[in-house]
């Protein structure tokens, strides 16, 4: 046979051995193309292959079939190494049993056959070889020494085990329930560290972990292992083996012949277990044709392990047990545990005795899974009933006087991503691909997701979701890891129920690693039509949110984004990260995100940093640009508006009018955005409209009762005298240094001087002067106070003087009070009618310099009245409310 034709033998019998048994034939006489010769020479191969073993044969016998007679006679002694036995064969190679003379401890070396056959066979063998070069683990058999023969026959030399298989040595020592668990969880832990190291297993089975006799184990024969890195090769191509898989063990996806990944071999680990636990397979599929065992295990339901195990334990204890054994082995892979690390950790639940993560199927599940089987079937009906809802539903809203109330939105928090591989310089994708899940949810319609920054104190460690979801004050986490595979990355997503802490889905994704846009559309399609169902969501704003346009803008964009933590504390992280950031909308101009964060620093800049008026005019002509990019950006539309809002007194772009009709707008849109809600309300408490802002405030607590960034909203109840509305919103973020300042501000205004003393405790926030507060409170001399009174200072905030100007007039500083309040009511925070009835203000009313503030706070109020197009008279019936308020709290 010439060269060329062998190659092609060789390549079609590689192809074909990869596939599933039923689907050969059809493969081959496509590929054949009608030849037949060609066709019988690789049919004959795969027969060959498929035969009995050689174990039971003479080791001279079988290195005469594979080196050929001459080197027969002096195989058994070659290098410093004696051949002893045969240990085992496979369709690549023979191990043997043998002895390092110089050193006299045995050893297993694992030949390859017919190895001047096939270049591609001994690339596989040396992949082999690579893989457990590479893997140093104390369960994972080590690799000593490789050559080749003269002939250039390779060969490597591996620890010899002398174990039993899993299932013998738990059988021969009666292995109790835990102890049986403890040997599963050290596989997995092998497993893992493969799965961190790029490499699946693939045929995981007891015959391949041997336990010794002191009882710590060994996994071997990574002779199929599939390498995630493998540079130029489609993910689901074989690399080692010729039998890719040992069916009793193998996932439904890898009898099928689909990719797979390391669900595959959490999958295994999970008939192991089973076996391990009920003594039997989950499906007896012996003395069965591979068609049908493909069957049975693809289509078929096992029992679960207590149904037919010899039962020792409590019930409770065996269900646990089921649900580890089936969340294992489900047939879905997006139901699995969702890694080995997942499987370690219930079973350390299990053993200390805690609640596990996985849940037995119920019918709920049962029904959900037999949906998405039979989609097509039900999609008709499906299709049917909406119509026939959505036609109730307009009638329904049609026939309503007044609009509905928003319904309350689902809460949700995503985390940064877990880097699971050794490349830290990929460690800035665990809050790109957080951020890009966040970004894409944040267009979703009755969904109420906690900023990306609020999550982004839990990068870079493990996370525990339920008490990440508890902190945050969502109902549910999205959370994951990513691991590089050469060029792909491999991504687990879950989401958590954080009050039963069930992991409500799960699943695995391929994504392009070195490809940053299209892992941005990915993530952003699988968000969409995987996870967001999940989460209850139907409906989404837009169908085409701003997208990347340019490779190394984007790239630049992820990189400035990650460095957000660093540019508040450290000039330098932020000059690098504005210089990145400017050269990427400088590349593509159209991508709004890498707008928003720039603006997102010049507005930051402009009120807590040096920038002053120049980053805030910055500020203010980026949000136009960007509000006409991205108009479906609800939160940062309203921050725009509401800023807006804020500089209009200053000279801004738009009028506060302007501004309140453009909020206005957007919620009528997005009824649905907490935030939005929220951020009306912070508008109209600046311009002195505190019922109206209560109902702001109201409304945002009734789509999210726990989202913590509206503490704030207790400054509205506080100026309206409702002091334990006031407390109830700041105990929504009790540690935070807004809520504990507005606490002492509100203690204050009741008279409790020892809660306010109390809530000093510690470190005194630091602005508007609570050091001046605190020294009055304890009577302090009065020097102290006046000096302390000499370092307040006017901030960019106007509310924050107002906070100043209050704590001013309640020490008896009314001189600086005055300096400040004025400022403040320049600044567009009207104060009004909080200069009428806020108690800390007192010593001011009746002062000369007090009427000439009140009115011009009044017209503050009135300019705003009338942008919006409300008359002044509104502003009587309000004052009206205040004053019935007063008297009735007896001010």
């Amino acid at each position: 046979m010439d060269p060329a034709r062998w190659e092609r033998v060789q390549a079609l019998f590689h192809d074909a051995a990869e596939l599933p048994e039923p689907q050969r034939s059809g493969f081959l006489e496509d590929a054949c193309n009608g030849d037949r010769s060609l066709l019988a020479d690789v049919v004959g191969m795969l027969e060959e292959d498929g035969r009995a073993s050689l174990l039971d044969r003479d080791v001279t016998e079988v290195a005469g079939d594979i080196f050929g007679d001459a080197l027969s006679a002096s195989f058994k002694e070659f290098s410093p190494y004696r051949i002893k036995s045969v240990l085992g064969e496979g369709g690549m190679g023979v191990v043997y049993l043998a002895e390092r003379k110089d050193l006299g401890n045995l050893v297993a070396i694992k030949i390859l056959r017919d190895a001047w056959l096939s270049p591609a066979r001994r690339e596989r063998f040396t992949t082999e070889q690579r893989t457990l070069a590479q893997l140093n683990h104390p369960s994972i058999a080590r690799l000593y020494d490789a050559n080749t023969l003269p002939d250039g026959t390779p060969w490597f030399v591996m620890e010899y085990v002398d174990g039993v298989p899993l299932t013998e040595y738990c059988a021969r020592n009666q292995c109790s329930v835990d102890d049986r668990l403890k040997l599963i969880r050290a596989v997995a832990e092998a497993v893992q560290y493969a799965h961190e190291h790029g490499v699946i297993h693939r045929d995981l089975k007891p015959s391949n972990i041997l336990v010794k006799a002191d009882g710590s184990l060994r996994l071997l024969d990574f002779g199929i292992a599939k390498q995630l890195d493998p540079a130029g090769r489609p993910v689901n191509q074989t690399l080692t083996a010729l039998r890719p898989m040992t069916p009793a063990y193998a996932s439904p996806e890898q009898l099928r012949g689909e990719t797979v990944g390391i669900l595959t071999d959490v999958y295994s680990l999970g008939v192991v277990l089973y076996e391990l636990l009920a003594g039997k397979l989950p499906f007896d599929i012996s003395n069965k044709t591979a068609s049908e065992a493909e069957t049975i295990i693809t289509s078929g339901e096992p029992p679960r392990p207590s149904a037919v195990a010899q039962r020792n334990g409590a019930r409770a204890s065996w269900a646990n047990l089921d649900a580890l054994c089936l969340t294992a082995t489900h047939k879905d892979p997006r139901r699995r545990y969702a890694s080995a690390s997942a499987l370690i950790r219930d079973i350390d639940h299990y053993l200390n005795h805690e609640p596990i993560e996985a849940h037995p199927e119920t019918l709920a599940s049962s029904v959900a899974s037999f949906a998405r089987r039979n989609f097509k079937e039900i999609s008709a009906a499906v299709v049917v009933f909406a119509l026939m809802a959505a036609a109730v539903a307009l009638t329904l809203t049609f026939s309503r006087k007044t609009p509905p109330a928003p319904a309350p939105s689902r809460t949700v928090a995503v985390l940064p991503f877990r880097n699971a591989g050794l490349d830290p310089s990929l460690d800035f994708l665990s809050l790109a691909l957080s951020d890009e899940i966040s970004r894409t949810l944040g267009y979703a319609r009755a969904l109420s997701l906690r900023p990306p920054e609020a999550a982004r104190k839990y990068a870079g460690s493990a996370i525990d979701a339920q008490k990440a979801g508890r902190e945050l004050h969502v109902g549910t986490v999205v959370s994951g890891q990513f691991l590089k595979a050469g060029e792909q990355l491999q991504v687990t997503f879950e989401i958590t129920d954080v009050e039963s802490n069930r992991v409500l889905w799960r699943d695995v994704f391929d994504l392009p690693a070195g490809d940053r846009m299209a892992m941005q559309a990915e993530i952003a399609a699988k968000t969409r039509r995987a996870m967001a169902p999940v989460l209850g969501v139907s409906e989404f704003v837009t169908d085409n949110p701003p997208k990347p346009k340019n490779e190394d803008a984007y790239d630049l964009y992820l990189r400035a984004k990650t460095m957000t933590s660093e540019v508040s504390t450290d000039p330098n992280s932020r000059n690098h990260a504005m210089e990145m950031l400017n050269r990427s909308v400088a590349i593509d101009p159209s991508y709004a995100p890498a707008w928003e964060l720039l603006a997102g620093w010049y507005a930051a800049d402009g009120w807590f940093g040096d920038g002053g008026e120049a980053a805030l005019a910055r500020w203010r002509a980026l949000a136009e640009k960007i509000a006409a990019l991205d108009p479906d950006n609800v939160i940062f539309r309203a921050d725009a508006f509401y800023i807006g809002s804020e500089t209009a007194a200053t000279g801004g772009s738009m009028t506060r009018g302007e501004a309140y009709r453009g909020l206005q707008d957007l919620l009528r849109r997005r009824p649905d955005s907490a935030r939005a809600h929220f951020i009306m309300s912070w508008m109209l408490r600046d311009t002195g409209l505190l019922d109206e802002s209560a109902r702001e405030c109201e409304t945002s607590v009734l789509i999210d009762a726990q989202d913590a960034g509206a503490r704030s909203c207790g400054v509205t109840f506080m100026l309206l005298g409702d002091y334990q509305r006031a407390l109830n919103y700041l105990h929504l973020d009790p540690d935070s240094e807004v809520a504990k300042a507005v606490s002492i501000d509100v203690f204050l205004r009741q008279g409790k001087e020892k809660d306010a003393i109390q809530a000093m405790s510690g470190k005194l926030p630091q602005w508007a002067g609570y050091d001046m507060l605190f020294a009055f409170v304890k009577h302090r001399p009065a020097a102290e106070i006046a000096e302390l009174a000499g370092k307040v200072k006017p901030a960019p905030d106007p509310e924050v003087n107002y906070f100043s100007a209050a704590h001013l007039a309640y020490t008896g500083q009314t001189d600086a009070a005055f300096a400040l309040l004025r400022r403040t009511i320049e600044g567009g925070y009207c104060s009004y009618p909080a200069v009428d009835s806020d108690p800390f203000l007192a010593n001011l009313r009746g002062k000369p310099e007090f009427n000439p503030v009140r009115s011009a706070a009044v017209d503050c109020q009135n300019t705003f009245l009338a942008q919006r197009g409300l008359k002044s008279s509104h502003l009587k019936s309000t004052r009206v409310t205040f004053l019935f308020r007063d008297s009735r709290n007896g001010r």
